[in-house]
């Protein structure tokens, strides 16, 4: 079978530890989505490509056009040891630590954003008094 943008995201799929159906839902589509996808020649919209490429941890130009998937976001702390423990010459103690700093400023970087858009969003404690007629 050639591959195209329908076969590089259903690899995806099957890759998947979830069922079908879990994805569709997870995408917030309709529970046979991706049955739909695997067993049908009707192309889906690409509202649901997108939504299916992001949901799966997809590069958007790797499911269209090929190439090299790894350029695509590395996601959780699974994916960011599965890639440490991929660096030649990085031994057990070296993953822990580098894994500790990455960790670390991931952490802080979530948690300055949460703090600004708290900022963002102050109301006054007492309301406006206005003239009154």
């Amino acid at each position: 079978m050639e591959e195209n943008w329908k076969t590089r995201l259903l690899k995806a799929v099957d890759e998947d530890p979830r069922s079908d159906r879990a994805i569709s839902l997870a995408v917030g589509l309709g529970v046979n989505t991706v049955n739909e996808l695997r067993n049908t020649d009707k192309s889906p919209s690409i509202d649901k490509v997108l939504k299916l490429a992001a949901e799966l941890g997809l590069n958007l130009g790797y499911v269209l056009w090929g190439g090299d998937q790894d350029k695509s976001p590395i996601r959780g702390d699974k994916e960011i040891l599965q890639t440490l423990h991929r660096i030649e010459g990085l031994d057990q103690r070296g993953v822990e630590v580098v894994f500790s700093v990455i960790d670390t400023v991931i952490n802080r970087q979530s948690s300055k954003q949460e703090q600004s858009s708290s900022d963002d969003q102050l109301e006054l404690a007492t309301p406006r008094r206005g003239p009154k007629p």
